[in-house]
């Protein structure tokens, strides 16, 4: 067997792996890492910070109500509950629709990903 070909073998990607990191870190986007994806891997990474940031930061304010340390009385704090489980919602339901399409374009994605490393290894 060729060398080429031994280091190929090594190097190409499992649609198993790509599915596992899908399940366990999709939402950081770590399948599209691993695909080379690094553009959308970013993006995920991105918006997931983001959005996670907002959260903590609404939690903390709801938290900070039952401390007493909340201003602007009961209807401030009733409209950041409001956006804390709204912001949630919003987020789960695009995130979901999100890693359901790459799920759906993981053995292409692997495919074109082992092809591109093919061709870059044996100049076809």
């Amino acid at each position: 067997m060729d060398e080429r070909m031994v280091v190929y073998e090594a190097k190409k990607q499992s649609p198993i792996v790509a599915y596992i990191l899908l399940v366990f870190f999709g939402v950081l986007g770590a399948h599209n890492f691993y695909l080379g994806r690094r553009e959308q891997a970013t993006a995920q990474l991105v918006c997931s910070g983001a959005v996670l940031a907002t959260l903590v930061w609404l939690f903390l304010s709801f938290a900070g109500a039952g401390m007493g340390e909340f201003s602007g009385g009961f209807d401030a704090m009733a409209r950041r509950v409001f956006a804390l489980y709204a912001i949630s919602i919003i987020w789960g339901i695009g995130i979901f629709a999100w890693l359901m399409v790459n799920a759906i374009q993981v053995p292409r994605l692997t495919a074109e990903h082992n092809l591109r490393l093919y061709r870059r290894m044996f100049g076809e």
